[in-house]
């Protein structure tokens, strides 16, 4: 049974945590399952591995600004 596709809209509300966790499973699936799937198919997750990538680049950028402003207030 496939799983329900996330909308756009959800995709954008996930956490890092959940983010990467999705991202890991559409690699894993490329690089050892891709035989199983069409090209559309493995195009569409190629796609939703790219908009988790921008995701989790973006939740880390967020996390180290946060870090490094802790880290000044901390020296002050």
């Amino acid at each position: 049974m496939k799983k329900k596709k996330d909308t756009p809209e959800e995709i954008d509300d996930q956490t890092f945590e959940r983010s990467f966790k999705r991202l890991e499973e559409i690699l894993n699936k490329l690089e050892t399952e891709v035989e199983d799937y069409s090209l559309e198919e493995i195009i569409k997750n190629y796609q939703e591995g790219l908009q988790l990538l921008k995701i989790c680049r973006s939740k880390l950028s967020e996390a180290e600004l946060k870090i490094e402003k802790i880290s000044t207030e901390q020296e002050n």
